[in-house]
């Protein structure tokens, strides 16, 4: 935006090296501008600097719609023949947008004509570059550019059809088919340019077709072929499997009737098992934790090497009138096995411990023969 100011600026004072450093510009930027409308405006001798710049960066195919919509479209009765010539050299414009390729075209033949209307069209435009270049793009795109306008037009022109009954465009507009409106000549050189794709298209086509119901053809005669011996495999592999399933079934018997009996010994010995643990849960419950009151007499001075359990070091007592040296431990000792109910139970929670001398406190038990409660 900057450098079209400095351009517009420039241009009216005559300030040729500024003008010349502004059109560099512009056009280096051509492709990324996003507002046309400033460049729509300027007079068409800076139009053509910019597009004849040697900065000039731009795709070829968004060129020749900038082109057309500046020359064709906004400054229509200010060009002429040679300049748009110019504009539109191979060099600069090699790829010409499918959008405006026939637009362009028919623009091209309007400045012809306007030079001299009585020329023989196709006699000027014999070897014709931009003409060339306009008409492959059309054949190349023959179905949306001419097929189905054509056929737009004709049901516009037929007055039985639903389209012409329904038409409200006056009976001089514009054909949808751009082309017919162009020397008729010239039509007719489109339209064999046309058909000749159109029918390198429809081989192209067929062509495709072929190979591809020749390849699938080869294919199922391969198939066929070597589904016939892959029906022979597998016949043979269904007797010799049934032949192995025979065998495999008495084997299979047999291995189940080994693991029933085996079963059986399990739950015969788990049975067994059982009863021991029932049997051992029963006598750990004769094992009684020796409650805080209990009395252990008087300790021996000499055991005469007999284990007699040191009182001293049994501790916690429940016992409130024991001595305090008998009352050591942490933790109260929780109940393990049942017991019986002395003082109040106090022994249910309360029961001596012993001091391994290793920081280990080991709850003291008695056993109690069953049948004693």
């Amino acid at each position: 935006a900057t450098a079209m100011h400095f351009l517009l600026d420039s241009y009216l004072y005559k300030l040729n090296d500024v003008c010349a450093r502004a059109i560099d510009v512009t056009a280096a930027n051509l492709a990324e501008t996003v507002n046309f409308v400033p460049i729509y405006r300027l007079p068409p001798e800076l139009f053509r600097r910019i597009i004849l710049s040697k900065e000039l960066k731009c795709d070829s195919e968004l060129l020749s719609l900038i082109v057309f919509s500046y020359c064709g479209e906004h400054h229509a009765e200010d060009i002429e023949v040679e300049y748009f010539r110019e504009l539109t050299k191979p060099r600069i414009m090699s790829d010409i947008d499918p959008k405006v390729a026939l637009m362009m075209l028919k623009f091209y033949v309007d400045l012809i004509l306007d030079d001299d209307e009585n020329c023989e069209i196709m006699e000027v435009l014999r070897g014709d570059s931009l003409m060339n270049r306009c008409v492959k793009v059309v054949s190349k795109k023959w179905e949306g550019e001419v097929c189905e306008p054509l056929i737009i037009d004709a049901e516009w022109d037929d007055p039985t059809s639903p389209a012409s009954r329904r038409r409200s465009l006056p009976q001089h507009a514009e054909p949808t088919a751009l082309h017919r409106s162009l020397p008729p000549t010239l039509q007719n050189y489109i339209l064999e340019k046309c058909i000749l794709e159109a029918k390198h298209d429809i081989d192209a086509e067929k062509s495709i077709v072929k190979n591809y119901e020749g390849k699938k053809k080869s294919e199922i005669e391969s198939n066929a072929k070597n589904f016939g011996q892959v029906v022979k495999q597998l016949q043979g592999e269904l007797e010799k499997s049934k032949r192995a399933q025979g065998r495999d079934s008495q084997n299979y018997l047999s291995q189940i009737q080994q693991l029933q009996q085996t079963a059986a010994e399990l739950q015969a010995r788990l049975d067994e098992k059982e009863k021991s643990v029932e049997e051992y849960k029963q006598e750990l419950k004769q094992f009684r934790r020796v409650p805080g009151i209990h009395n252990f007499g008087e300790v021996a001075k000499d055991s005469g090497g007999a284990n007699i359990i040191d009182k001293t070091k049994c501790t916690f007592s429940a016992n409130p009138d024991h001595q305090t040296n008998h009352r050591r431990g942490n933790q109260r000792p929780t109940e393990m096995p049942s017991k019986g109910t002395e003082l109040d139970n106090l022994g249910k929670e309360n029961g001596y411990l012993y001091d391994d001398g290793k920081g280990g406190m080991l709850p003291v038990f008695y056993y109690q023969k069953r049948g004693s409660f």
